[in-house]
């Protein structure tokens, strides 16, 4: 019994924790002047701990929380959009896409995963995402580009949760 609840406990600090830090890092997205697309992807980084510690639906409230919260309380409720429509949830898309173990079909989904997500992003917030990027470059420019960004967020993305496992997981978890 003991250990059950000692695992809770440890969930629901952890996913605090997470969420706490990405509302900061969306809080200071809304308001510095320049940073925005890695601020975005810094905050999609912390629901991987969550993942890493096979905790998919903690994952998954985490965000839905943080996404409300960062709507509730980010200045500018624009700001908060790229992060519910992509930079939250693609961990957790990611976590669940690569258990096929079939590489190639894994990569196709997560690529077809990320131009919804961008397209969804374009439709509702382009401006705040990238402002005047539509005027300065045709459509199929747009599109190569964000597939080979896509590409290093993905190879980044898995790269940092590398780094989690290997180097800071062992100093917020003991036992």
């Amino acid at each position: 019994m003991r250990k059950d609840y000692t695992v809770k406990t440890h969930r629901i600090s952890l996913a605090a924790m997470f969420a706490a830090m990405t509302l900061i890092v969306l809080y200071l997205a809304a308001i510095l002047p320049s940073g925005r697309l890695s601020l975005y992807f810094l905050s999609s980084i912390f629901i991987a701990g969550l993942l890493v510690e096979d905790e998919p639906v903690t994952a998954l409230m985490t965000f839905a929380v943080v996404s409300g919260l960062g709507l509730l309380i980010v200045p500018n409720l624009l700001t908060v959009l790229p992060y519910v429509l992509l930079f939250g949830h693609y961990g957790i898309g990611k976590y669940f896409i690569e258990k096929i173990r079939d590489k190639v079909t894994a990569f196709i989904l997560k690529l077809l995963y990320f131009d919804v997500c961008l397209a969804a992003i374009y439709f509702l917030a382009y401006e705040v995402f990238a402002p005047g990027l539509l005027e300065a470059l045709p459509l199929w420019a747009l599109i190569a580009i964000a597939q080979v960004v896509f590409v290093v967020y993905d190879f980044l993305y898995s790269k940092l949760t590398l780094f989690y496992v290997r180097v800071i997981r062992s100093k917020l978890i003991r036992g």
